[in-house]
C-alpha cells in the first residue's frame, strides 16, 4: 500500500515539475519577444523642449487682466451666479501660473514606430497629419491625432529641428493643407500657419 501511495505522489511531483517547466519556458519566451520588440525600435530624432510656449506677462498687462475679471465677479454676484465666480477665480489662478512660471523641459522623441509627447507613446496609424505655426516667435510643431483627446500633439522646436524633423515625418505623415484662409482666433489660438 505504502509502495502504491509513493509512485502516486512521485507522479503527481513530477506532472508538477512538468508544469513549472512549461511556465518557467514561457515567461522566458514572453521576456525574449519584449526584449526584440524594443530592440527593433529605432529612434530617429530626440530633442528636448519647453513644454508650452511662454511670455512673461508685465504688471501692467496682469493688473487688468485681473480688473476685468473683478467687474465680472462683481456682476455675477449681483446675480448670484457663485459657481460661475468660482470658474472665474479659477481662470485668474491658471492665468497667473501661465504668465509667470516658465515650464518646464521635456524630451521629446521620434522612432520609425511612434511618437513621444509627455511621455506616452502615439503610432502612426493614431496620427492623422503634421504642420507647423509660429505664435510670439515660438515655432510650434503641431500633429494631429485620430482621438478625441488628445486632439493635437504639440511641440515646441527651432528652425533647424524643423527642417530635421519634417524630412523624417513626412515619410509617415501627410504635411497639413490648409485650404481655407486661416482665421484671427485660430492665428491666436494655434499660431500663424507655415508652409512647407
Amino acid at each position: 500500500m505504502q509502495e502504491k501511495e509513493r509512485k502516486d505522489k512521485i507522479a503527481e511531483l513530477e506532472s508538477q515539475l512538468e508544469s513549472l517547466k512549461s511556465q518557467i519556458t514561457s515567461v522566458k519566451e514572453e521576456k525574449y519577444d519584449k526584449k526584440t520588440k524594443q530592440e527593433e525600435i529605432t529612434v530617429l530624432y530626440k530633442w528636448k523642449a519647453p513644454a508650452r510656449v511662454f511670455k512673461r506677462w508685465d504688471n501692467q498687462k496682469l493688473y487688468t487682466v485681473y480688473l476685468w475679471l473683478l467687474v465680472f465677479i462683481v456682476l455675477l454676484l449681483f446675480i448670484k451666479q457663485y459657481f460661475t465666480i468660482l470658474v472665474i477665480l479659477a481662470l485668474g489662478f491658471v492665468i497667473y501660473a501661465m504668465t509667470r512660471y516658465p515650464p518646464q523641459e521635456i524630451e521629446h522623441t521620434i522612432t520609425d514606430h511612434h511618437i513621444v509627447w509627455f511621455d506616452r507613446e502615439y503610432s502612426y496609424s493614431d496620427l492623422s497629419c503634421y504642420w507647423f505655426s509660429q505664435r510670439d516667435n515660438q515655432l510650434i510643431l503641431n500633429i494631429d491625432t485620430q482621438k478625441k483627446i488628445p486632439a493635437r500633439l504639440i511641440y515646441l522646436v527651432n528652425e533647424k529641428q524643423k527642417s530635421d524633423i519634417s524630412k523624417i515625418l513626412g515619410e509617415y505623415l501627410p504635411y497639413k493643407d490648409l485650404k481655407t484662409k486661416q482665421s484671427r482666433f485660430s492665428k491666436m489660438i494655434d499660431g500663424v500657419y507655415i508652409e512647407i
